[in-house]
C-alpha cells in the first residue's frame, strides 16, 4: 500500500468526492426513499453528498481522501465523526443552498433526508449504548475495489486516532447493504443488531455494527 496517500479533503475536491459517493451509494435502498423519482436520484444524491461534505468539514476536517501517490488521483474516501458530533449553526444550512434544494426536489424530500439521517444515527446510538466514533461515507471507486485499499485506509485512520491518544476505543457504523456487512466483518466489526426500519410507509434493511480498536492488527502494510 506504499503507492497510496491518505490526506484530508480540500474544499476544491468536494464535488469530485461527491460523485464518487453517488456512484457507490446509488443502489442503497435507504436513499431511494428520499428521492422517489428515479430521474431525480443521481442529481439529488450529488447534492446530498456535496452538502454533507461541506457541513462535516466546516470547523474541523473529518473527511479523508485516498489517492494514488504518483498521479494524485482520488480513488476513495471516508469520514470519521468524533463522539461529540459536529456543531452546525443555522447559517450553514443556507450556505448549502437549502432553498434551491426545496425548489428542485420539494420540501418532502428535505424532510425525508433529515429524518432518515436522524433515524440511522439514533438506532446506532441505542445499539452501542455508549459514545463512539462514527464511520460514514466510505467509498472506493469500482475498479479499485477488492484490493484491500478500504481496509488499509480504515486501519490507518484508527491507528492514527489511537496514537493521538484521543480515541474512545469504539467505532460504530450503519450500513444497508449485505456486501458492506461482509466487508466490515472481515475488518473486525461485529453486528450489534439488524432488521427492517420502517419509514413513511417504506422500509429498508439495516445493520448496526461496531469495532473495538484493539480488534484490528497493530501494524498497517
Amino acid at each position: 500500500m506504499n503507492k497510496l496517500l491518505i490526506e484530508k479533503i480540500q474544499n476544491s475536491e468536494f464535488e469530485e468526492v461527491a460523485g464518487i459517493l453517488t456512484d457507490a451509494f446509488i443502489t442503497n435502498p435507504a436513499y431511494s426513499i428520499i428521492f422517489t423519482g428515479k430521474n431525480q436520484q443521481r442529481e439529488g444524491l450529488l447534492w446530498l453528498f456535496k452538502t454533507s461534505l461541506f457541513m462535516l468539514n466546516q470547523n474541523r476536517v473529518l473527511t479523508s481522501v485516498i489517492k494514488e501517490k504518483t498521479a494524485g488521483t482520488i480513488i476513495g474516501t471516508f469520514t470519521l465523526i468524533p463522539p461529540q458530533g459536529i456543531k452546525r449553526g443555522i447559517s450553514v444550512y443556507f450556505k448549502t443552498g437549502i432553498p434551491r434544494f426545496i425548489l428542485k426536489f420539494g420540501i418532502k424530500a428535505l424532510f425525508r433526508m433529515l429524518r432518515l439521517d436522524g433515524i440511522n444515527k439514533n438506532t446506532l446510538k441505542e445499539a452501542m449504548q455508549t459514545s463512539e466514533y462514527y464511520l460514514s461515507m466510505v467509498a472506493i471507486i469500482k475498479e479499485y475495489r477488492g484490493k484491500g485499499i478500504g481496509s488499509h485506509a480504515i486501519k490507518s485512520a484508527i491507528q492514527a486516532l489511537v496514537s493521538s491518544g484521543t480515541a474512545c476505543g469504539l467505532l460504530g457504523l450503519t450500513t444497508q447493504l449485505p456486501e458492506n456487512k461482509t466487508f466490515y466483518s472481515r475488518l473486525g466489526f461485529t453486528t450489534l443488531d439488524e432488521g427492517y426500519i420502517s419509514f413513511k410507509g417504506d422500509k429498508y434493511y439495516n445493520y448496526n455494527m461496531k469495532l473495538n480498536f484493539t480488534d484490528i492488527p497493530q501494524q498497517v502494510e
